[in-house]
């Protein structure tokens, strides 16, 4: 009897109740990402790692042959990917001993630069006639945790990027630091700092956690690509941390996204940990800028 009493009674009811179900679960899973200027990010050629990367947490461009260094936490040797030809392999032998947490990486002419999470740089040559590997240590007092490293040529110098650093705490930035590559110092001050209530406020959450996991200056446009795998999130900046632009991620296409590299021509690549099945790298073609 209730059975057919909700059949014949309360067929619009029960009809209006589906269709606003229905209605309210796609417009969850249809929520749409922008993309930044000049990039497809519904479009990429993605491919994916071997188990040796399955926690990739950094990707540098080698212009010697348009090929990606890459490192892995737990590994102490850089790999190299040919993304063209889908192949991977050693780059070099062991560079640091274990335990070094290795989060960053940055390819020069003469040496491969890599960042260990408490604030590390070593500096692995890349002849053997200019010695061994040598680590330089951010003088800084406290527990820090640094996933980011990138070139900035305007200050020739590499720019390490505070995940979570003691100085910061309670003050509501992230703090850069700079490694001058002609003394093999960092600077005493930090070199800018940036604002978490500004980020929130580009991607309009007052909840967007921002803790830079990667960064790359692009170098069609000058500016500053941050990844914050914690917040799912690509924030755009000068190269004085000034903020300029945010894109919430598809947590989906990037559950950890730790590495993010440009080719000469813009091409941008990001790489993501194997978080929830196999690690991935994905290229965006640079499109060109909108006339404006």
């Amino acid at each position: 009897m209730k059975k057919k009493l909700i059949q014949t009674q309360c067929p619009l009811c029960i009809s209006t109740i589906l269709v606003c179900t229905l209605t309210l679960l796609a417009s969850c899973n249809l929520q749409s990402y922008d993309s930044p200027e000049g990039y497809q990010f519904n479009k990429p050629q993605e491919s994916e790692l071997g188990k040796v990367l399955n926690e990739i947490s950094g990707i540098s461009y080698n212009a010697d042959d348009s090929t990606l260094l890459a490192i892995s936490d737990s590994k102490k040797k850089i790999f190299q990917i040919n993304y063209r030809k889908q192949k991977l392999k050693d780059f070099t032998g062991d560079v640091v001993g274990p335990d070094q947490d290795l989060e960053d990486l940055v390819k020069m002419d003469t040496a491969v630069y890599l960042l260990g999470s408490a604030g590390v740089i070593y500096a692995v040559p890349l002849s053997k006639d200019t010695g061994g590997v040598h680590s330089y240590t951010l003088p800084s007092e406290g527990k820090n945790d640094f996933e980011t490293l990138y070139y900035d040529p305007s200050v020739n110098g590499l720019v390490m990027l505070c995940k979570s650093c003691a100085s910061d705490k309670g003050k509501g930035h992230r703090s850069a630091y700079r490694f001058d590559l002609e003394t093999r110092q960092f600077d005493t001050a930090a070199l800018y700092t940036i604002a978490s209530e500004d980020i929130k406020k580009l991607v309009k959450d007052n909840d967007a956690k921002f803790e830079p996991s990667a960064a790359a200056i692009n170098p069609i446009n000058k500016r500053l690509y941050i990844l914050s795998s914690a917040g799912t999130l690509l924030v755009i900046t000068d190269t004085r941390g000034k903020a300029i632009a945010g894109y919430n991620l598809n947590p989906d296409d990037y559950p950890q996204a730790e590495g993010i590299a440009f080719a000469p021509n813009g091409d941008m690549f990001i790489s993501n940990e194997g978080k929830n099945g196999k690690p991935t790298l994905k290229v965006f073609h640079y499109q060109g800028e909108k006339e404006k």
